[in-house]
């Protein structure tokens, strides 16, 4: 199976810091596949949205 080939180095690229989407451009493998590799070796996923915690522009925002 393509997912047990490419576990051990997708979790290493994601762990190194790389996205998932960026983890399966570098494997060269669909996205889908890498989250399988990445979820089912039981790595702590990222939470995508944390990133933008406190990044929020307030000379943008929209007046009621």
């Amino acid at each position: 199976m393509k997912i047990d080939k490419i576990t051990d180095e997708a979790v290493k690229l994601y762990e190194g810091g790389l996205s998932l989407e960026a983890v399966a451009k570098e494997l060269g493998v669909a996205y889908r596949t890498a989250r399988k590799a990445v979820y089912g070796a039981g790595v702590v996923v990222r939470d995508p949205h944390s990133r933008l915690v406190g990044r929020t522009r307030p000379d943008k925002r929209v007046s009621a």
